[in-house]
């Protein structure tokens, strides 16, 4: 039985354990309903696609928003989300019931019509090789539930219960991210708010409210932080000192900041493998400010010895231009000199199909927690085209991701984590068993604004 993680909805306390409980809510022995939270995140918010492999909106508040037909449980076994119960054998066939009456935070009904959609966008979009495998589903005549022409109902959960496989509406668009989850989206000026979607599928968030600011560069949540303005700081806790009283948080990582080589760096420098060997010969301390996860070894070896190149980095992305920016400092050396340039994501886009780049900053997601989601997440973003074959030939076991990568055109640089401070009497939840920040189970003690 899937034990969700808004049980508290129903009476339980069962969502307690999934917490870093604050001192207000451990003492009571129970989670408050109600309060608010206000942040800044140096990540472009003006759209939040599930089915994108680079969106870092989706990546850090995507399960906020968002359900899938699967999901895996605390103890980390495929348990139903928004399909009715287990695949059923139909013939040669596994036969998906949609639970009933399943809305969207805006209202819409989701049918199995809408499931089918959203599996056909994922498919076209960033999980096209975790869904190899899986045929695209029929509606049956009673318009029910879908058909899936297979047998491996283990491969088809596992599949389906992917974040990159959320089930959205029909009318869907990133602009006004629209879905089943604890929370519902609206833009307000320079905000992406977050409230309790009433009819959310496994039960609506704890808070009222989380006012997500867009930070202009990386100062902004730490000034607002430090002057009580905001109750997360991103990354740290003050511009100048330390904010009173916070106490840090750390979330995991949603996602990983990649380097891209292409064309225009010359066969020799974007040949398969460079990027990580680039990557890997920046040491740790130059880019320790970013939060990018666990310290590596630098080679020690010279990181950019080719020609003079342009850095492309996507403009709206706070977050990624400082890191553009200090990359761009540590690989320059005369007469290979590295600059920074700031394009719009369309651009980049475009870029990025065509590999008409020297390098590029970019972000990839993986598509499901464990080594091999990982690994699909990065062969993926290297080269769709090819990712499928690469993904039904993945390294077996666990494996570093930073070795994933070594027959590929990108590098990691580090991860995209949800770390900072934050004020003692908000209680935030540990990331899932798969992938992302389960904002509908935070909770703030005894306060509410």
């Amino acid at each position: 039985m899937l034990l969700s993680r808004r049980a508290f909805v129903i009476g339980s306390s069962a969502a307690l354990p999934f917490a870093l409980a604050s001192g207000a809510a451990s003492a009571r022995g129970r989670v408050p309903l109600g309060g608010r939270i206000a942040m800044h995140v140096p990540w472009p918010l003006g759209g939040v696609d599930p089915h994108r492999l680079d969106d870092a909106g989706a990546a850090i508040f995507g399960d906020a928003l968002f359900d899938t037909l699967y999901v895996r449980d605390e103890a980390g076994a495929i348990a139903p989300s928004l399909a009715e119960a287990e695949p059923e054998v139909d013939g040669a066939a596994l036969r998906v019931v949609l639970r009933a009456g399943l809305r969207s935070a805006h209202g819409r009904a989701i049918f199995p019509r809408d499931v089918a959609a959203s599996i056909v966008r994922a498919r076209a979009l960033g999980a096209k090789a975790w869904l190899a495998d899986v045929p695209t589903p029929k509606i049956d005549d009673a318009g029910h539930a879908l058909v899936f022409a297979m047998r491996d109902a283990a491969r088809l959960t596992r599949a389906l219960a992917s974040p990159l496989v959320a089930v959205v509406p029909l009318a869907f668009h990133p602009s006004r991210p629209d879905g089943t989850g604890p929370m519902r989206a609206d833009r307000r000026t320079d905000a992406l708010v977050l409230t309790r979607n009433a009819l959310a599928a496994r039960g609506a968030s704890i808070l009222d409210e989380i006012v997500v600011g867009d930070a202009k560069d990386l100062l902004t949540s730490l000034r607002s932080f430090q002057s009580g303005a905001d109750d997360l700081g991103w990354l740290g806790s003050g511009l100048y000192e330390p904010r009173k009283g916070s106490v840090p948080f750390d979330a995991g990582a949603v996602a990983w900041a990649i380097l891209r080589t292409g064309k225009d760096a010359g066969a020799e420098w974007s040949a398969p493998g460079v990027a990580q060997s680039v990557c890997d010969a920046i040491p740790h301390s130059a880019l320790k400010a970013l939060v990018l996860g666990a310290e590596w070894t630098s080679t020690g070896k010279s990181a950019w010895a080719g020609a003079p190149v342009e850095l492309l980095v996507r403009d709206d992305s706070a977050w990624l231009m400082e890191l553009g920016k200090t990359m761009s400092g540590v690989l320059t050396s005369p007469s290979h000199e590295v600059t920074l340039k700031p394009v719009p994501q369309a651009e980049l886009a475009q870029r990025r199909a065509s590999r008409t780049f020297a390098l590029a900053l970019d972000v990839a997601r993986p598509l499901a927690g464990g080594s091999l989601g990982a690994y699909a997440g990065l062969a993926t973003a290297d080269d769709p085209s090819s990712a499928v074959d690469a993904v039904r030939h993945a390294p077996r076991g666990e494996m570093p991701v930073r070795a994933m990568t070594r027959t590929m055109r990108i590098g990691v640089v580090g991860e995209v984590r949800v770390q900072g401070s934050r004020m003692p009497d908000i209680a935030l939840p540990l990331s899932p068993p798969t992938v992302g920040v389960d904002w509908g189970a935070a909770s703030r003690g005894g306060k509410t604004r």
